[in-house]
């Protein structure tokens, strides 16, 4: 919350007037001072008068505001009670769990638009929502993936931080005038039980294929997360010879001890669970070099890079610009008869 200081208020009179009178000026004043002795109902009047500024001055009527607490320059601060139920009670235009005046004066979004930054997260719930969608913006682009294992460990600290800084540099505007995207990487379960193989297609039996891993162990799937498995073994298209497959909102591969190579390896898989398909030109293939798709999907890229491709390339094909405004999402599972934002505690 921001402090405000109120300066001390000095009253500063100046007794000691040095300006040389005449005897006649002198005389006058007397008079005058000798009047006004004489009337003490306006001597006590002008004692009540000042009174009464000082403390006009001092202690400001309720509603209004001393000028010198006025605050310069801008900034956001977190509504309080009032403003909350204010922003309850409010006209809301699109719908996003946020009330225009809110929209407009605090947080600085679109009251005309339920997903000013859109990335598929209503702006009252990335407001609301914290301990669903934690350190979420409303004005930046947001990812979150729930990554669970098969084995003892999961990511390790140097390829979340090569994926979330790839993610961090993308050429991609923000409606609060940054650029990049928010990657937000959500290590869970380990150890989880494997029936052998993990195939990317549905097998009958538990522990067979990676939609039997969301299904029975994703904790954040109603929250819009995209689920990524780390196992021993990946099967696709009932191909093991494979160490990755990526299918919509999901994906599963395998972890090796170079940070590079995992997290290039995470970076092309999780591109297939964003929609960046095979069936699309130079997608897992090998017939384009780097510098003609410059990209992570590109098989001449993999495990050498990890970004993709921003379309300045032969290919032509700007990647970044898709994940950030047309990839495949995960529903959010929102309340019924209610905007997200309505199924979180209020901020």
């Amino acid at each position: 919350m921001m402090s405000e200081s109120c300066p001390d208020t000095i009253l500063d009179i100046n007794t000691n007037n040095k300006s040389k009178h005449t005897d006649r000026s002198i005389r006058n004043r007397r008079l005058t001072d000798n009047w006004f002795r004489r009337l003490p109902m306006f001597r006590t009047g002008a004692v009540v008068l000042v009174t009464v500024l000082l403390i006009s001055v001092m202690f400001p009527a309720a509603g209004t505001s001393p000028g010198v607490n006025a605050p310069s320059g801008g900034g956001a601060d977190t509504p309080n009670a009032q403003q909350a139920e204010a922003d309850a009670n409010g006209t809301d235009t699109d719908g996003d769990g946020l009330s225009d005046s809110l929209e407009r004066s605090v947080y600085g979004t679109d009251p005309t638009d339920p997903d000013t930054d859109g990335d598929g997260y209503p702006d009252g719930m990335e407001v609301r929502c914290e301990q669903a969608i934690p350190d979420a913006d409303p004005l930046r682009t947001d990812i979150y993936v729930e990554v669970d294992s098969t084995q003892s460990t999961t990511l390790s600290d140097s390829v979340q931080a090569s994926i979330v800084e790839t993610f961090d540099n993308a050429p991609v505007s923000n409606p609060d005038g940054s650029t990049g995207i928010d990657m937000h990487l959500v290590t869970d379960d380990t150890n989880l039980s494997a029936n052998g193989t993990v195939y990317s297609k549905p097998r009958a039996g538990l522990g067979n294929d990676i939609y039997d891993f969301r299904a029975n162990h994703s904790e954040h799937r109603s929250d819009g997360y995209y689920y990524v498995l780390l196992t021993e073994d990946v099967a696709y298209n009932g191909d093991d010879y494979f160490v990755g497959a990526g299918r919509p909102e999901i994906a599963a591969m395998e972890r090796f001890d170079s940070t590079r190579i995992t997290a290039s390896l995470f970076m092309h898989e999780f591109g297939h669970a964003m929609g960046l398909d095979a069936h699309q030109d130079g997608i897992d293939e090998e017939r384009y070099s780097r510098t003609e798709y410059d990209s992570v999907m590109n098989y001449n890229g993999l495990y050498r890079q990890l970004t993709y491709s921003n379309g300045t390339d032969s290919v032509g094909r700007n990647e970044w610009q898709f994940v950030a405004e047309n990839r495949t999402q995960p529903d959010i599972q929102c309340a019924a008869n209610g905007t997200c934002s309505s199924r979180c505690t209020q901020a």
